[in-house]
């Protein structure tokens, strides 16, 4: 564990440094051109980090949640956008990473701002409530379903319109779902449930964001300062109503108060993913991205069955195999109708990763 202390400080110092220098945003405007040899060095850095420190807090919160016995997904998400809300912060007032050239009044933030962090709050929640009854294996399977509720949400509400070639790649990937989920030994309908529905509010959450924020670019770090305390906000509110009666009856603060170092490990752990993704992002691409972010739910399947000694039966492997075929489709469907715009797409905003920043000084 001090390892992966360890990388996440060698993260965090790089990210500081290398965000400033690829995106200029220190005392001058004119950012400053990476070597190109220092620029592929950090580039890989980024990406063998962010697979290290994502798959890590995986494991970590399942070990929280199973070994440790701090059964209470809500407050473990709330210790995340905790860390992130008061990081971030310090991020963009103290260290100046990210120059901040709007401010936020309270009617915004309070209609456009708030409700986005409520769907973020529930996505949290259910994305962790499933591990305490599925495997961490299997999770990852069902990961794959994604782009399904994404590409209905931005349907329903009317931000896309998708093409045969999309269809076709999502019912690849229900298909594969179906299969995997179909060869689960353990199969538990609740835990299928919470995982669909931490798939469906992040949906919800994605539309919210293009609907409520159209328009608006915001560095992720700028972004995270202000979508993690709305965050931080409903799950504190979820943990006061449903979770702590049992907290406090079972004294779980104390397994907090007893091991501090891995709690306070995988809060900023959290934090940190976030600003790899943007690292891998400035340095590579975002289809890089989102290659990773399979290839790392893969390997997290095979620690799962290597090192939690999970089953995975054939029908499972086969079936997320199809997943994965559909859900590499989807993306590369989704690169070439990025590299060919539609004019008569509405326009979108994305929350996080965002680069563009608005130069003029404005209120929101």
């Amino acid at each position: 564990m001090l390892c992966l202390v360890q990388h996440f400080r060698d993260a965090f110092h790089l990210l500081l440094t290398a965000s400033a220098n690829l995106e200029g945003l220190e005392n001058n405007d004119k950012p400053r051109e990476m070597h190109p040899a220092a620029k592929k060095l950090a580039a890989a850095t980024a990406c063998l980090v962010y697979m290290t420190i994502s798959s890590a807090l995986i494991v970590l919160n399942q070990q929280l949640m199973h070994e440790d016995g701090f059964r209470y997904p809500m407050a473990l998400s709330g210790l995340g956008m905790g860390f992130s809300a008061v990081a971030s912060y310090i991020a963009c007032k103290v260290f100046h990473v990210v120059e901040i050239k709007r401010t936020m009044t309270v009617r915004f933030y309070m209609l456009r701002i708030m409700p986005v962090g409520l769907f973020m709050a529930l996505t949290l929640h259910f994305g962790n409530t499933v591990y305490l009854y599925l495997t961490v294996s299997f999770i990852q399977m069902l990961k794959a379903f994604t782009p399904i509720a994404t590409m209905v949400g931005l349907f329903v509400a009317g931000l896309e319109t998708p093409t045969k070639r999309l269809i076709l790649a999502v019912l690849l990937i229900a298909i594969g779902t179906a299969i995997a989920s179909y060869g689960e030994v353990n199969l538990s309908w609740i835990g299928v449930a919470c995982m669909m529905a931490s798939e469906t509010f992040e949906a919800t959450r994605l539309v919210m964001t293009q609907i409520l924020l159209v328009g608006l670019k915001f560095h992720p770090i700028e972004g995270l300062m202000y979508l993690a305390p709305a965050c931080f906000f409903w799950l504190m509110a979820g943990v006061v109503v449903l979770e702590w009666p049992t907290m406090s009856a079972n004294n779980a603060l104390q397994l907090i108060a007893n091991k501090p170092f891995l709690y306070f490990a995988a809060a900023a752990m959290g934090f940190c993913v976030n600003l790899l993704a943007y690292m891998v992002i400035q340095t590579a691409s975002s289809l890089t991205l989102k290659v990773l972010g399979t290839i790392k739910n893969a390997i997290v399947v095979w620690i799962g069955i290597i090192f939690l000694q999970e089953l995975v039966t054939k029908l499972q492997g086969f079936g997320y195999a199809v997943s994965l075929l559909g859900f590499f489709l989807y993306n590369y469907i989704k690169m070439q109708q990025m590299d060919k715009p539609d004019p008569n797409r509405k326009q979108q905003y994305t929350a996080l990763p965002q680069t563009d920043l608005q130069h003029d000084s404005n209120k929101v």
